[in-house]
């Protein structure tokens, strides 16, 4: 009974529906890829306020390509926004209306010239879903077929191929720090670890353990 009582004093309880109360949606500013949203919302009992956020007019999609001996290829970009050169997985936007792998084929392409034969989707991740309802699917590829990479005209793009061990310990060094990229190499490692992959992906990624 105290524990019970304890975890009702820290909001913590089993009620999943929904606390809020919506007064007013007014959309405060909007462009091709997010609008903003500046809501009057009540939480409980509590006073109506100003609840901002930011809605989404397209999700991301990431791919872990794995080639037929254990690595995989990063891309590297200055990004504008973060104000620095990144480290990611191959990736970026897919509609609303389209189909997430399909996004995914044609990133990967744009992005290192590689088809793959072989797909299999990892995680659907929100990111940040206090303020925005943003999230990315993340993919593995293998099976691939080399291409020449034919990126949009504002990303110039470098390619880094490293064994999947060595990219994992970039995102534990900190040398990855895109979330999504982040999320699939790690949701990768996990499932290689628990043996839960497709019998010939984790023969290529055990190549190279580290």
């Amino acid at each position: 009974m105290q524990h019970q009582r304890a975890e009702a004093l820290d909001g913590i309880t089993d009620d999943r529906a929904s606390p809020w109360t919506v007064h007013r949606e007014e959309e405060s500013f909007a462009c091709s890829y997010f609008s903003v949203r500046s809501d009057t919302v009540a939480h409980g009992a509590r006073l109506p306020r100003v609840y901002n956020s930011i809605r989404m007019r397209t999700f991301g999609v990431s791919v872990v390509p794995i080639d037929d001996e254990g690595c995989t290829t990063l891309v590297g970009q200055y990004r504008y926004v973060v104000d620095r050169f990144t480290w990611e997985a191959p990736g970026g936007g897919c509609k609303l209306d389209q189909a997430p792998v399909d996004a995914a084929q044609m990133e990967l392409s744009e992005e290192t010239g590689y088809r793959a034969e072989h797909w299999l989707q990892l995680l659907d991740a929100s990111l940040a879903p206090g303020t925005i309802d943003g999230r990315t699917q993340c993919f593995v590829a293998w099976g691939l077929q080399a291409g020449l990479p034919h990126p949009e005209p504002e990303e110039r793009l470098q390619q880094r191929r490293v064994p999947f061990g060595q990219a994992v310990s970039m995102v534990l060094s900190g040398e990855i720090t895109s979330f999504s990229s982040i999320t699939a190499l790690l949701g990768i490692q996990v499932r290689l670890a628990r043996g839960e992959l497709p019998t010939d992906l984790m023969k290529l990624l055990l190549q190279h353990p580290r």
